[in-house]
């Protein structure tokens, strides 16, 4: 038995390697079919119109003053308002203090000193600003942000001024300035004294009616501008072209393939692909993206940082189809930040009254994630005709609301011309529109033509 043995393990080792050989070959022979996973198509967005932050926050308007109450202002279609953009830059603020204003010197500064007033849409971020014009480094203004600066010249000291005026706060600071009595008076107010005449309208805050001991004096005025005379508009008509959901898709998502949609009941689509969602609103012809934000810790951010990262992500996704500038930054009622671009056609912006909003980009973001953002798929295309309008004065605006008794004129807190967008079938009409807002009552759109042949000044001087 023993003897055997031996061999008979020599034939089943034998047996075995054959029998792998046999199976290795069968193997190589027999490959299976392997499905090959291919990686994810990530697809590159088609090139877009991308904005810097100096360009998104510029002034929406330059105020010259001359002294006994006369003033004229020039926009951003102006060569005149060029020229100062251009001079921004080489100004220097240094010096700064805390400044307390009273009736008399704002009658005094606002109506009887050369000055030069700088307006932003709304209160921009100081940091922000700091990339128009030059702060000295060790610069410390106690102002979250700024929505005018203003220039003037102190003959007694023959130096000018610079007020940096914070309405959201109801505070102003005052610097000393790189600028010449004589480029003030030579220059910048000699480049703009054939502009339009302005009416200065001034809003007290009623505060400041019943101040106490220590405010005694003390006031803040937010002021506006109405044309003394008729001015000239154009009534526009573009084409427009929507933007295609395919195109919203790849500006959006990283892997076009990896998202699905759903139909909502009322026939609105949503795409997503499991974190990311737009909802696309056809009707509208108008988008929501959300996408959930999700901090591992809290990120301080200032607002310029905020304001910065909102530019970014329209740059990068989408872009701006058109002209928008800055015009708001507020909290949302859960503390997030809002942050809203305008359009505008040359120096008006759009308002949209239908129920195709075209006129704004609006951002929510919560410490610096973008987690929603609405805005119009409809991109203004070619211009189509016009319609030259001769536009209302201040005076006949003021006639017009007292005459259909639309409003308390000593009540209005703003008054300024836009585009009120009309959006038919293949069209867009751009309509010039005095919009004027009025505290507790909804803000009114007035068409801008005028049905005079003149302006006179009743009411308002």
């Amino acid at each position: 038995m023993k003897r055997w043995l031996e061999p008979a393990k020599t034939v089943i080792l034998c047996l075995l390697v054959v029998a792998s050989f046999c199976l290795t070959a069968a193997i190589w022979i027999n490959q299976p079919n392997f499905q090959m996973i291919e990686p994810a198509k990530y697809t590159e967005s088609k090139p877009v119109f991308e904005k810097q932050l100096e360009k998104i926050i510029t002034p929406s308007a330059v105020v010259f003053h001359y002294g006994q109450d006369r003033h004229t202002k020039a926009v951003a279609t102006d060569g005149q308002f060029s020229m100062i953009m251009r001079e921004m830059p080489r100004w220097i603020f240094l010096d700064f203090s805390p400044f307390t204003m009273t009736e008399d010197k704002w009658q005094e500064i606002a109506r009887e000193k050369l000055g030069l007033e700088v307006r932003f849409r709304s209160s921009i971020p100081l940091a922000a600003v700091g990339r128009l014009v030059t702060f000295r480094e060790d610069y410390n203004i106690p102002l979250k942000g700024i929505d005018r600066i203003w220039l003037y010249h102190e003959p007694e000291e023959d130096l000018v001024y610079a007020l940096f005026f914070s309405g959201e706060e109801e505070k102003i600071v005052r610097s000393r300035t790189s600028i010449s009595p004589k480029d003030l008076r030579d220059s910048y107010l000699a480049n703009g004294n054939q502009m339009p005449e302005q009416i200065m309208k001034v809003v007290i805050p009623k505060r400041y009616t019943y101040a106490s001991p220590a405010e005694k004096g003390q006031t803040y005025w937010h002021m506006y501008y109405l044309p003394k005379h008729q001015i000239r508009m154009h009534q526009f008509s573009y084409s427009y072209e929507p933007v295609s959901v395919e195109r919203v898709i790849e500006a959006y998502f990283l892997d076009p393939s990896l998202v699905r949609q759903i139909m909502e009941r009322d026939k609105t689509m949503i795409y997503t692909d499991g974190s990311r969602s737009i909802q696309v609103r056809s009707e509208q012809m108008a988008m929501t993206f959300t996408d959930p934000a999700y901090q591992q810790r809290a990120v301080q951010l200032s607002d310029t940082e905020k304001l910065q990262g909102a530019v970014n992500f329209v740059n990068k996704h989408l872009g701006w189809l058109d002209d928008y500038y800055f015009e708001r930054f507020r909290k949302s009622y859960n503390d997030k930040d809002v942050m809203t671009f305008r359009q505008y056609i040359g120096a008006y912006p759009l308002v949209s009254k239908g129920d195709k909003p075209v006129d704004t980009i609006e951002i929510t973001s919560e410490a610096g994630q973008v987690v929603t953002m609405n805005r119009s798929l409809l991109d203004l295309d070619s211009y189509v005709a016009h319609k030259d309008w001769k536009v209302m004065s201040g005076p006949e605006l003021y006639n017009l609301i007292r005459e259909r008794n639309l409003a308390n004129t000593d009540e209005i807190t703003n008054a300024y011309l836009a585009y009120q967008t009309l959006v038919a079938e293949d069209t867009i009409d751009l309509i010039p529109t005095w919009v004027v807002e009025v505290p507790n009552q909804p803000t009114l759109y007035i068409p801008a033509r005028s049905t005079e042949g003149g302006g006179g000044s009743i009411g308002l001087e």
